[in-house]
């Protein structure tokens, strides 16, 4: 089965993962290799000569509270404090683990200091994960016997990985306290997560076979991909040297002399089969044996004059000639399907854009849901805490 990983709930399967253990970038002859970005190459915001996280009271504040205190409720299912503090805590150490001290009273952007960020990434946590209980639910869907049997299981190994072949349940919860769980977290948190699983099989199907074909395509085409193959005759030595003319010349004539053969088939279904031939015995893609039924890319991706001429093509229709760095390009553009294997994410086009849906479909889900705060959370102190 295909990984589901839908936003927030990488946590849960990070966190199964856990529990249950104890504890693109191939050179393909047409990629440009593009400067970092801004965005990229931009040091995180926080203190420039801080490594280490600070020291964070965490068993004071689990202590604040009882565990089963009410702290908000989405769409009349209670979140509980033993749950919220631990979506703190877990956001708040993810994110010293990577970026060191902060100030958490400083503004991470206009009107939200990180203080304010913390609390809201642990409320989202909280509103996406028990929106999906009650969505699928309300969907008719709810875990099988055999998804509860995994379940045990996890629990079953968790206790032998962590408390060794004699241990107990109740060791079990000791070991979790020291990971600021409770059992009932633990518990709500692996079986959401199963039950993400079980919405995207019964509405998608395990690898998104029931995602509908025309929406499929309509997403792919609303992305602006692009689906070619084509062969490439090198105008580079091994070391990336550019040849000399005598011998780019004769290059050249290789790949007009293919040329002259795919013209006359050229918007014609039966070009392909000609065209993959002369790519599989000519070709000098280095890319072409990990990428034999070619390229479905979006703008950006390639070489601009490779991309250029791939754009004036409608399907089945072959280029002329075409320069780059790397050498002569024929082009073939084939038209979209949902079985075509998109460069950027290595699945094919119809499991990408149920992905999406699905996304779409969760977050909706917690954007929509109706969510109550108590007392508690309404007189919950982020910034002095994490002061």
């Amino acid at each position: 089965m295909k990984k589901i990983l839908s936003l927030l709930l990488v946590s849960a399967l990070l966190l199964t993962a856990l529990a249950a253990c104890g504890a693109g970038g191939e050179d393909v002859g047409l990629i440009e290799s593009p400067e970092p970005s801004a965005e990229e190459s931009a040091e995180p915001v926080s203190s420039p000569e801080a490594s280490e996280a600070p020291a964070h009271d965490w068993d004071a504040l689990r202590d604040t509270h009882d565990a089963d205190e009410l702290v908000m409720t989405v769409d009349g299912s209670e979140v509980l404090w033993d749950e919220f503090f631990y979506w703190l805590y877990m956001n708040v150490s993810s994110f010293e683990s990577t970026y060191g001290a902060v100030d958490y009273t400083s503004e991470l952007t206009e009107g939200m200091t990180y203080a304010d960020y913390m609390l809201m990434m642990a409320e989202q946590y909280a509103i996406t994960f028990h929106s999906l209980g009650v969505e699928a639910a309300a969907e008719g869907i709810a875990l099988t016997d055999e998804d509860r049997a995994y379940l045990d299981e996890v629990v079953q190994q968790s206790i032998t990985a962590n408390c060794g072949e004699d241990g107990t349940e109740e060791d079990f919860e000791e070991y979790l306290a020291g990971q600021y769980l409770t059992r009932r977290v633990f518990d709500f948190v692996n079986e959401t997560t199963l039950l993400n699983q079980r919405v995207w099989i019964d509405l998608y199907g395990e690898n998104g076979e029931l995602y509908p074909e025309a929406d499929a395509l309509s997403w792919g085409s609303g992305q602006g991909y692009v689906n070619v193959k084509h062969i490439l005759v090198l105008t580079q030595d091994d070391e990336g040297n550019a040849l000399d003319e005598a011998a780019k010349a004769e290059k050249l004539a290789e790949a007009e002399e293919m040329l002259d053969t795919l013209q006359p088939l050229s918007g014609s279904a039966e070009i392909e089969a000609e065209f993959d031939t002369l790519m599989q015995e000519n070709s000098e893609d280095p890319g072409l044996a990990s990428y034999p039924d070619g390229y479905c890319y979006t703008p950006g991706t390639m070489y601009a004059e490779f991309e250029d001429a791939a754009a004036e093509l409608g399907d089945y229709e072959v280029s002329g000639i075409v320069e780059s760095t790397s050498g002569y390009h024929i082009i073939l553009r084939l038209p979209l399907s949902v079985d075509t294997v998109l460069f950027d994410y290595g699945y094919d086009l119809r499991y990408v854009a149920a992905q999406m849906a699905f996304n779409d479909l969760v977050n909706g889900w917690a954007a929509g849901a109706e969510v109550t705060y108590s007392e508690l959370y309404d007189g919950f102190d982020a910034a002095a805490f994490l002061a």
